[in-house]
């Protein structure tokens, strides 16, 4: 396990990938335990709020999205960690939660794959950084290599969710 997605990646690969692709992808890595409330959000809020995904589809997806929970390695910040988790979110200012995700990439060692420009720029300080695409997948007979931290010119090209709507920024 070389990788920590967060919500914005877990919520393109299950939107982006077949099913198998997402599971051996996501069940490979790691998450965090407030990963799932955020990713389940976001198919909410398609569902009820945008209404770009039926019912049906909205099933399939919190279907899917808890099968790929119950195989993956869902990390916990440490409570003794807490202040750290302060610390970066207020030299960065950026969320508690997305500093969960930094400090926890930082300390595990992780590379923290994330489709929010805004959260990769703060992340690149403390740990390596990657969008979804990038994560190697020669697990799934796909050959690919990472093209590497992307901490030079992050973007949201290609997400399919405005994270900047669903966390907001102070």
């Amino acid at each position: 396990m070389r990788y920590l997605f967060d919500a914005s990646s877990m919520f393109e690969v299950i939107k982006s990938c077949e099913e198998e692709e997402s599971l051996r992808l996501l069940s490979e890595n790691c998450i965090l335990d407030l990963t799932k409330y955020e990713v389940g959000n976001a198919f909410w809020k398609e569902h009820v709020l945008h209404k770009t995904i039926g019912a049906d589809e909205f099933k399939e997806l919190l279907n899917l999205l808890r099968t790929i929970i119950l195989r993956t390695k869902v990390l916990s910040v440490d409570a003794h960690k807490l202040p750290d988790v302060a610390q970066v979110a207020e030299n960065e200012r950026i969320t508690f939660y997305d500093a969960s995700y930094v400090t926890t990439a930082k300390l595990q060692n992780l590379t923290l794959v994330t489709e929010d420009a805004h959260l990769a720029k703060a992340a690149s300080k403390y740990a390596r950084t990657a969008l979804a695409k990038d994560v190697p997948r020669e697990t799934l007979g796909k050959p690919e290599q990472a093209s590497g931290d992307r901490t030079d010119s992050p973007t949201n090209e290609g997400s399919t969710h405005d994270w900047s709507a669903t966390r907001e920024r102070s």
